[in-house]
Parts: C-alpha cells; sequence; structure tokens
C-alpha cells in the first residue's frame, strides 16, 4: 500500500456550460462520505439481541477552497457551482488522485449541490464550502 501525500487527491466536477469536468478552483480540502442504512429487523426470537439487514446507501461530498473572482478557465469555479445550484442541476464528479497510476482507483457519481458557502473575514483569505448530495449510484473505478 502506498501512502501518498493529501495534496494529491482531488474533486473534479462538471462545469455549468457542460464541458468536461474540472478541478474545483483553489481547493484546500476534499471529503467523500459514503454511509449504508440499517433496517430493524430484531423479533421474539433474537434473544435479546437487535438483528439488522442492509438498507439503503448514500453518499455526500464536501470541499473547501480559496476564492478567487476573477477564476481559472481550466478550473470548475464557485460561480458555475451557483449556476448549477440555482438551476437545480446535477454535477457529475470524480473523486480521486490528480493523476492517478495503474492500480489507483477513483469514485464517480453525481450529485445536487446542497450548499454553498463563499466567505471572507478581516484581513483573511476569502474561502469557499460546497456541499453535495448524492443521486444514484457511486462508482469505483480501476485504472
Amino acid at each position: 500500500m502506498a501512502i501518498f501525500n493529501g495534496t494529491d487527491l482531488i474533486l473534479t466536477v462538471s462545469p455549468s456550460d457542460g464541458g468536461a469536468n474540472a478541478k474545483l478552483m483553489h481547493s484546500t480540502s476534499v471529503s467523500l462520505s459514503i454511509n449504508a442504512d440499517t433496517i430493524d429487523v430484531s423479533t421474539k426470537d433474537s434473544a435479546g439481541f437487535r438483528a439488522l439487514i442492509g438498507g439503503q446507501k448514500s453518499f455526500s461530498l464536501s470541499a473547501d477552497g480559496l476564492m478567487d473572482f476573477a477564476g481559472v478557465a481550466a478550473d470548475t469555479e464557485p460561480d458555475e457551482l451557483f449556476t448549477q445550484m440555482m438551476n437545480r442541476t446535477a454535477v457529475t464528479f470524480v473523486f480521486g488522485l490528480a493523476s492517478p497510476a495503474s492500480g489507483d482507483y477513483t469514485y464517480s457519481g453525481s450529485g445536487f449541490i446542497t450548499s454553498l458557502e463563499l466567505s471572507g473575514g478581516m484581513e483573511d483569505a476569502p474561502t469557499y464550502s460546497v456541499s453535495i448530495e448524492g443521486t444514484g449510484a457511486l462508482t469505483q473505478n480501476s485504472i
């Protein structure tokens, strides 16, 4: 198992113009959360122990970054995320290494932007934060 620098982990998202996925502008952190619900099927025959079966699976993503109102043409910018959120447009994404090698893998899927925050404190760098709630299947892709 190879250990790598977290700086190499990126989130690419489809831009609002429908073009190819591009990395989120000036991101400082990215996160993918995968969850599985359980269904309680305990009965009087469970001898006092809880019995479970698998339920629905879900996933969400989040990212933080530095805000740049001028933007970078090759990156997906917060204004594009805003457009997709306001238009209720699903985004496609890929979560993985910036330059995956043979044997690595990525996660891909689609989701809806559920939160977008832009902030700037006094004498502080302006930042953005975005949350994406997954819809449909999350896919693990081998390289």
